[in-house]
């Protein structure tokens, strides 16, 4: 079975180091990008798994990101975990709404990390977001 694959998005470099050592040490295949408009040019040509988002990026915020991303959930049922030192009970719920999956405050636990990793991945497919009726979808 080949190596689920995961698309780091963060404009800090260390922290896509640290995250894909945790995630590669766990199995998963993970490419990396350092903004929004790269992770859209890699989520077009090779849709990973997940996404792990940061939002708070230059060139394009993970909430655009997130926005795009849903506009094309058709053909690329990406899952998204928002991973971000920014985070509110309301961007968190705006984020859901969007699609995200969960939402992860940095700094975080690397296990932390693992087990929503691994818990979003079993999920049986990706939705396009939450409170959303057959007209919209």
């Amino acid at each position: 079975m080949e190596a689920q694959s995961i698309l780091v998005v963060d404009d800090e470099v260390n922290i896509r180091n640290l995250v894909r050592m945790c995630l590669e040490s766990s199995g998963y295949r993970v490419r990396q990008a350092a903004n929004g408009s790269e992770a859209l040019e890699q989520i077009c040509n090779e849709a990973p798994d997940l996404v792990l988002l940061d939002l708070a990026m230059p060139v394009m915020d993970g909430m655009t990101v997130l926005a795009e991303m849903r506009s094309m959930w058709f053909r690329y049922p990406t899952r998204v975990i928002v991973v971000t030192a920014h985070g509110s009970v309301k961007t968190a719920i705006h984020a859901i709404r969007l699609g995200a999956s969960d939402f992860l405050e940095k700094p975080f636990v690397p296990e932390d990390l693992r087990l929503s990793v691994a818990s979003v991945l079993r999920e049986s497919s990706p939705t396009p977001g939450v409170g959303e009726g057959y007209a919209e979808v």
